[in-house]
């Protein structure tokens, strides 16, 4: 008995070899023994089935590591085309499931990615095409703006110089009317100085008219009075001397008194001519002062105009230069733009450089390796810095990547409207 005590100790402690005596007897002792030795027997085959299960439990498990180091290690080399189509012991269906889920939902969100990445470098590169295109743009209206500001400048200067000109000839013809007024005026007092001259030339040759009357009337009586003396004889003759002497100074008389009249008549007729010449000119005067005072308004509105035009010229080349300062400023933006569209247009690049890393189901990221744009200079700087990126630093999520691609198309058609 106590000899099966110590073989059912040494099986509890799982000692399996132990040695069970006392089963060659035919008591309940030998019962006893047999008993415990089938126990043990039992007992050593559920040990065998169960370290068989064990083993095939670690291969089973084996086997599931070995699938999911297998497509770890391509993920990590940027294989998204790693789904497990092989299915796993039951206990490992959920894993597999969720490894799958997970790959399809990375895969989906890296191609959303890859495609926004696409998107955006086109538009970065047509930005940045269009950038430098507005920038050479603008830089020539600015030129043109600031050549057009020198020339109406230089306008404004000509027809301000133009307008005080004018107003200086204004003056010049009001002056000169002036002078023709008056000297219109002189012409019509020397018109009538010369009717007046006219009028005593007329008088004077009446005078002269009468006076030669008169000394053939003297004349007429100092022949009478000759005749006489002549008949009284020697006593007439003292007195036919003096009728004689009257007689020649009559002649005298008489013959002085045409020559006046002859002079008087020319000078009469050369006056009138006088008065028809002074008359004419004053006419022309008159017309001059009427041509002048018609130049003088004439010049006032050229005056007028110039001024207008100057002040004009004024506002235009204030305008101009308000507008050559606001091309300046939009030129020093456009070339803002045109610096960050390049970096954009960088940024873009790299962006696409590294999404390219990664193979999706249905085709391969590393199309995006040959852009329709030309790529940027490798050492280009980005608006991130110089220094390269980090995949596994910036992980996208799916619906994020899907407003990146939105946006960057967005951008685009708003970029080709404009």
């Amino acid at each position: 008995m106590r000899r099966i005590v110590v073989s059912m100790r040494g099986l509890a402690e799982g000692n399996n070899a132990v040695e069970i005596k006392g089963q060659n007897r035919g008591d309940e002792v030998g019962d006893m023994a047999r008993a415990l030795d089938k126990f043990r027997d039992e007992l050593v085959r559920m040990q065998a089935a169960e370290q068989q299960k064990a083993e095939s439990k670690d291969a089973e498990l084996g086997n599931v590591v070995q699938q999911l180091s297998e497509r770890l290690a391509r993920l990590s080399h940027g294989d998204l085309t790693i789904r497990i189509a092989e299915e796993f012991p039951e206990e490992y269906e959920q894993l597999r499931a969720d490894f799958n889920g997970s790959i399809d939902n990375l895969n989906a969100t890296v191609q959303q990615v890859i495609d926004a990445a696409s998107s955006i470098r086109s538009g970065a590169a047509e930005i940045s095409q269009a950038s430098d295109d507005l920038s050479h743009r603008t830089e020539s209206q600015a030129a043109t703006l600031e050549e057009t500001a020198a020339a109406i400048d230089e306008l404004t200067a000509s027809v301000k110089s133009a307008a005080e000109g004018a107003r200086n000839v204004e003056a010049t013809v009001r002056d000169a009317r002036q002078e023709a007024e008056n000297s219109g005026e002189v012409v019509q007092s020397a018109v009538a100085a010369m009717s007046g001259i006219e009028e005593s030339s007329n008088k004077i040759s009446q005078i002269i008219s009468v006076i030669d009357d008169i000394a053939f009337q003297t004349n007429l009586l100092a022949l009478n009075a000759g005749v006489e003396a002549a008949r009284a004889g020697e006593a007439g003759r003292g007195f036919a001397v003096v009728a004689s002497e009257v007689r020649a100074l009559a002649q005298r008389s008489s013959d002085a008194a045409m020559e006046i009249k002859a002079l008087i008549s020319d000078s009469s007729r050369q006056v009138g001519e006088g008065v028809d010449l002074v008359g004419r000119a004053g006419g022309a005067l008159q017309s001059i002062v009427g041509q002048v005072s018609r130049i003088s308004e004439l010049v006032s509105e050229i005056a007028e105009g110039a001024e207008q035009q100057s002040t004009g010229l004024l506002e235009i080349n204030t305008g101009v230069t308000q507008l050559d300062k606001v091309t300046q400023q939009n030129a020093a933006m456009v070339e803002e733009a045109t610096a960050a569209g390049h970096l954009l247009n960088t940024d873009a690049g790299k962006l696409s450089d590294l999404v390219a890393r990664f193979q999706v189901a249905g085709g391969s990221g590393a199309a995006l390796a040959a852009p329709s744009a030309p790529a940027p200079a490798a050492m280009a700087p980005s608006a991130h810095g110089s220094d390269d990126w980090d995949l596994e630093a910036s992980p996208v999520p799916a619906p994020a990547a899907a407003a990146h691609a939105a946006d960057g198309n967005a951008a685009r058609d708003l970029w080709q409207d404009f």
